[in-house]
């Protein structure tokens, strides 16, 4: 009697508590990360108030080459290959006067992670195919972040208290790819990052993405929380037709890692500096809010 009695609403229940599970799943999905969609051209996200201000006081900790950098078929056990440039990454963000270089902050996991590129890239969040509209011709470009975990953010705020610091920048070296634009009638282009952009191959497939090794990074605030979020291209390449569709080679090879090294240069600036020099010096000036120390034609 009483299992008749309540039959229909326990159906009723169960339908309801499915639709509770999946609506708290996305939930629970929101909660620890976003996606922007972007403008041609932008590179930055404001994630909270402040991200304009210029953050005095920050704490620069070591670069680390993209965890999920490991996860690409093609990029895997490479990290040999990247050490270098990541050494001298570091050097660099030790030499800078604007801030104080934190060798060993021993935080727990959990660090923050950025995506920048196309919304439907090799490497792009499911997320990001939320932000291609009817209209458009192209897919986007979009900024995905995943937050900081608790036991993180809880630790850099400790830390940054500790060491008398009002912000901290956490800087990574990865992969990414960015899709094509229009030079004029029949040129194309690459818009790489701040002030920067390349010209490409007529020739090539506009709706193929381009290849880029990139630096993401992140400025949080004395409660560990992240302000704002960007990325700079250094260096972008034509992915080969075999590894568009088979997966077995990648552009960023050894050689190429080991140019951007020492080889390549943006001739559009004075002095011809090194291209991954002057990335750094834009992301960090774009993440604390210091325009004066962006490097730009």
């Amino acid at each position: 009697m009483g299992d008749r009695q309540f039959g229909p609403w326990a159906g009723i229940v169960a339908v309801a508590a499915g639709l509770c599970l999946g609506g708290c799943a996305a939930l629970d999905a929101a909660a620890v990360a976003e996606t922007h969609r972007l403008e041609e051209g932008d590179f930055y996200v404001d994630v909270r108030s402040g991200g304009r201000s210029i953050a005095d006081r920050t704490l620069l900790l070591p670069a680390a080459l993209d965890p999920e950098l490991a996860e690409v078929l093609g990029y895997g056990r490479r990290e040999a290959e990247f050490a270098p440039l990541l050494a001298a990454v570091n050097s660099q963000l030790q030499g800078r006067d604007c801030c104080t270089f934190l060798a060993d902050p021993a935080l727990p996991p959990g660090a923050p992670h950025v995506y920048l590129g196309s919304a439907v890239g090799e490497f792009a969040p499911p997320e990001g195919e939320q932000q291609v509209l009817p209209q458009d011709v192209f897919p986007p470009m979009v900024l995905h972040l995943r937050r900081p975990s608790a036991a993180w953010q809880q630790a850099m705020s400790e830390l940054l208290a500790r060491k008398g610091a009002s912000h901290a920048v956490v800087v990574s070296l990865g992969v990414s790819q960015y899709p094509k634009g229009r030079e004029g009638v029949f040129g194309k282009k690459v818009v790489l990052g701040t002030g920067h952009e390349e010209p490409i191959r007529f020739l090539t497939a506009e709706d193929k993405l381009l290849e880029v090794l990139q630096l993401t990074g992140v400025l949080v605030d004395a409660q560990g929380r992240v302000v704002r979020a960007g990325a700079e291209g250094i260096l972008a390449r034509d992915t080969p037709f075999a590894a568009q569709v088979f997966d077995i080679t990648r552009v960023l090879d050894d050689r190429t890692l080991e140019q951007v090294l020492t080889v390549e240069r943006r001739a559009d600036l004075p002095g011809s500096p090194l291209k991954w020099e002057v990335a750094l010096g834009n992301l960090l000036a774009e993440l604390r809010g210091d325009p004066a120390g962006r490097h730009v034609p």
